[in-house]
């Protein structure tokens, strides 16, 4: 009988008398759930912002940037951030330690595994579809393969308890269902935030006009009710997502609306407020737009973030053959155009990019269009009632 426990617990993590051990399983347990919990929160403020500003620390630069999978398919396959997975795993795993039972372990090391190899597909996802990380995943990936490492050193791999297994996967569709719930019910309700909305807009302070009026256009109209100044770069992932509302925006306040568009490229080649290197392409894929006539800056715009992802892979030299703009893209002049206009950025004391101003009212981040046009409404109200 003593000769059974003993080899029973050789080959448990759980069952070890290993306060150590029993520690470091608890804190990447809790790790798990910690950066999962983060994960989640991220993709809910920047689906659905309660207000009119926004930052993450998860974004750091166009390679390691939380952005990039927030708004990604895999982001969020049916309505579900899939960093709901993560708290679950972490949790079951903390669990464990509670339980102490071998049936139990069994489970969680296969469930492990697979937690394993949908962290080895998503990192390839985004480090070759997405071209980029982001931080908080990968320190999950981390924990998640430092986890299973602990498992092959101190436990014994066999088939799941089918029982157990059962019970998780249950579990985890009621967690599923229950998040898709809520998100499809945010998405619905988005409009039922509007008076706050409208209230927080016009009690935030009137900045003005930036000091230099940009040749740059989204759109123009002879007498706008609403006038758009945007800060942007084409390398920024939230100012892509931006960039894929402006179509919509135009369309729907055609005549009523105009769209200036600023350089802010986080690059220390042309904008001497950044002090670390973060977007290598920003300054370069700013001087290819500011080249191209005017006239066909909107087409350029939309081709450059539609191949936001390339851009390190020669695509602005592809756009600097296409337009003939060798000789343009290297001279001075058209490197001091882009840092005037973003010169004009210190004004506005911008934090991140997109930060844009709605007749000189600063919003930071992409707001969903469903907002932004219950704001853009009232503003074309308010302007018609005068």
């Amino acid at each position: 009988m003593n000769r059974s426990k003993t080899t029973f617990q050789s080959s448990s993590l759980y069952q070890k008398e290993n306060l150590n051990l029993s520690i470091l399983v608890g804190v990447i347990s809790l790790a798990m759930v910690a950066v999962s919990i983060y994960l989640t929160q991220h993709y809910f403020n920047v689906k659905f912002p309660s207000g009119l500003s926004s930052g993450s620390l998860c974004n750091l630069n166009a390679i390691f940037n939380c952005d990039k999978t927030t708004l990604s398919p895999l982001g969020a396959p049916f309505n579900i951030p899939i960093s709901i997975f993560g708290i679950i795993i972490g949790f079951l795993s903390f669990l464990g330690i509670i339980i102490k039972n071998e049936e139990y372990e069994k489970t969680i090391y296969s469930t492990l595994i697979v937690n394993a190899l949908g962290c080895l597909v998503l990192f390839f996802y985004s480090l070759f579809i997405l071209k980029g990380l982001c931080p908080f995943c990968t320190i999950y990936y981390l924990l998640s393969f430092a986890m299973l490492y602990l498992f092959y050193k101190h436990s014994t791999f066999s088939l799941p308890n089918l029982p157990i297994l059962l019970i998780f996967v249950l579990a985890t569709a009621a967690i599923a269902y229950i998040t898709q719930t809520n998100v499809n019910k945010k998405i619905e309700n988005l409009s039922s935030i509007g008076a706050d909305l409208i209230k927080q807009y016009y009690e935030l302070p009137n900045l003005g006009r930036p000091q230099v009026e940009s040749p740059f256009k989204l759109a123009t109209a002879t007498n706008p009710a609403i006038r758009m100044d945007i800060y942007s770069d084409f390398e920024c992932p939230a100012c892509k997502a931006l960039s894929e509302q402006v179509p919509a925006i135009v369309e729907k306040y055609k005549n009523q609306i105009e769209i200036n568009y600023y350089y802010y490229p986080l690059d220390m080649n042309c904008n001497p407020e950044m002090k670390n290197p973060l977007h290598q392409f920003a300054c370069k894929a700013a001087y290819v737009a500011s080249c191209v006539p005017n006239e066909k800056f909107y087409e350029v715009h939309e081709e450059i973030f539609n191949h936001q992802n390339e851009l390190a892979s020669g695509y602005l030299d592809q756009l600097i053959k296409k337009f003939s703009i060798e000789q343009c893209v290297t001279d001075e002049k058209t490197k001091k155009t882009v840092q005037s206009l973003i010169a004009t950025a210190q004004a506005f004391s911008l934090s991140s990019t997109p930060t844009f101003l709605v007749n000189g009212v600063k919003i930071e981040g992409a707001l969903p269009l469903d907002q932004l046009t219950i704001i853009f409404d009232e503003i074309i109200k308010r302007h018609q009632n005068k």
